[in-house]
């Protein structure tokens, strides 16, 4: 595989085609200060970022022009806001996250941990019924048809659904006809929840496990299928996680990796400066207040996913081959189809602008082990 440009200089390319609106926003938000009512501006402003991105992208427009027209309205609303004193509406001031850093020397892994864990097991806490079932497995479905994957004697086999949140993929696999399927999250809200929804459904053949996705809490070689759908890159060492993939994965057995793309176009782009814009957000504050504009809770996911959570890395092609083969990975390919929303099937049914709104499209691989 051809090796890409450094993601640094990859996102700084995107990020500047927005860098003056998006700074003018960001400048302007700062500025309506720390009420309840300024919290819940910002957060709604991810909102109306997010569905002004999405048509601006369906309409076959310069997406460039679009979206800075899109910041400069945002930062025009913040402005307003504070020249005619809406901002001090709610004098209460939100409590504030403190950033979750960590240091080259004392990195605190468990706080980043938790974090991680509290966020996204509120979230998935959340989804309805259709979203919880439904949704995931015609997700999973088309992507492993749309790229002719298939299983010879899936309800023999045994699946791993690694970094399972509140168990909708792990669930989703159980109903694709896998023979047994476990879920590991490092989150207890997130795995108290899957356990809940799959006793009320009397769904059998699944279980939940918590522990960490980067020292996974099984022997070598247990499963027939490893799944890590979107959850390395949120954590303290995404390379140790596909090291864990390999080792627990049996000789001959199939693995699935997503991670976030770079470079990753005006999607990716705006997702940092909403970063910026929110945080130290308080992230359950955040979440009713978009709740409180009748959005339903997988939008909200959707929408705060990447957001709020503390490390969101994004790496290249190169990267993430190159550390499959370290471990150990065979026949590996990266998929180039997915379901309609997919940022990589959008590229393939080459939109208009494709590669300046979703630069590479979504890190997609399969795997075996030899």
């Amino acid at each position: 595989m051809k090796r890409s440009k450094t993601p640094d200089k990859e996102q700084d390319q995107a990020r500047n085609l927005i860098l003056k609106s998006s700074r003018k926003m960001l400048i302007a938000a700062q500025g309506i200060g720390t009420s309840r009512w300024a919290a819940s501006a910002r957060a709604w402003c991810v909102s109306y970022i997010f569905n002004g991105m999405e048509a601006v992208f369906a309409s076959g427009r310069d997406p460039v022009e679009g979206m800075n027209e899109l910041f400069r309205d945002a930062a025009d609303f913040f402005q307003s806001a504070s020249r005619t004193g809406f901002h001090r509406l709610g004098p209460d001031r939100v409590n504030q996250v403190a950033p979750v850093e960590s240091s080259p020397y004392e990195p605190d892994h468990s706080a980043i941990e938790n974090a991680t864990g509290q966020h996204y097991g509120r979230l998935f806490r959340e989804f309805s019924q259709a979203s919880f079932w439904e949704e995931p497995l015609e997700l999973l479905r088309t992507r492993l048809e749309r790229n002719g994957i298939e299983f010879a004697d899936l309800a023999r086999m045994s699946v791993l659904d690694a970094g399972c949140g509140g168990g909708r993929y792990t669930a989703a696999w159980k109903q694709l006809g896998a023979g047994s399927v476990t879920g590991v999250d490092i989150s207890s809200i997130g795995v108290a929840s899957a356990e809940h929804r799959v006793k009320d459904a009397g769904l059998s053949g699944i279980s939940f496990k918590q522990g960490s996705v980067i020292e996974l809490p099984f022997p070598d070689r247990s499963f027939d299928i490893v799944f890590s759908n979107g959850v390395l890159h949120h954590t303290v060492d995404w390379q140790a996680g596909v090291r864990e993939l390999l080792r627990v994965l049996k000789t001959g057995g199939f693995g699935w990796l997503y991670l976030i793309e770079s470079p990753g176009g005006l999607f990716w782009a705006t997702i940092e400066v909403l970063r910026d814009l929110m945080q130290g957000a308080d992230r359950e504050f955040t979440r009713l207040s978009l709740k409180l504009l009748g959005i339903p809770d997988n939008r909200i996911f959707y929408m705060l996913d990447h957001v709020l959570v503390p490390i969101n890395l994004r790496l290249t092609p190169f990267e993430v081959e190159s550390s499959l083969i370290s471990a150990g990975a065979a026949n590996i390919r990266r998929l180039s189809r997915g379901t309609d929303f997919d940022r990589i099937e959008r590229i393939h049914q080459g939109d208009p602008y494709a590669e300046v709104k979703y630069g590479a499209g979504e890190n997609r691989f399969v795997f075996t082990r030899q």
